[in-house]
């Protein structure tokens, strides 16, 4: 497994606009094409789409410690956030999702992030655990319906 994140090309939006979860993840992560109609609104967001070699995996969508600036006093100043991660329903469960992560960590570290802060719908099927397993902390913050989980990027 060899996974990139590519920026949005035209040519590529059809592939990635494609790729959906499980049907039971639907109200964890909003659909790709939602993902990509708010990142042009989105202050600071960048979007990848995240490939193995030439199979489309999932999105991943960032915003840069400058536009955290502008989402509220639950944020950490200096903190990049991790908006969406999305790995399409038949590649879960090999390691996309943790390589997507380390790419996230190496994107932060970039911008000159001292943490990464994610929410996570926190309901039974969620994916806290996985979140949990990679080194983030509940900051025990609800926002907009997500738990508030943070990373500290020198880890």
């Amino acid at each position: 497994m060899t996974l990139d994140a590519r920026p949005i090309t035209r040519d590529t939006v059809p592939a990635l606009i494609g790729l959906s979860v499980r049907a039971d993840q639907r109200d964890l992560v909003s659909a790709n094409v939602k993902t990509l109609a708010e990142a042009a609104y989105e202050p600071g967001a960048v979007v990848w789409g995240l490939w193995d070699r030439d199979l489309p995996v999932g999105l991943m969508a960032m915003v840069n410690p400058d536009g955290v600036r502008q989402h509220g006093p639950h944020v950490q100043t200096g903190a990049a956030y991790l908006w969406r991660l999305m790995i399409a329903a038949d590649c879960q469960g090999r390691g996309y999702g943790a390589a997507a992560l380390r790419l996230a960590f190496v994107a932060a570290r970039g911008w000159g992030a001292k943490h990464l802060v994610t929410g996570v719908n926190d309901v039974p099927h969620g994916n806290l655990g996985f979140y949990l397993r990679h080194g983030f902390l509940s900051t025990g913050v609800v926002e907009e319906g997500d738990l508030l989980l943070v990373r500290d990027l020198a880890q």
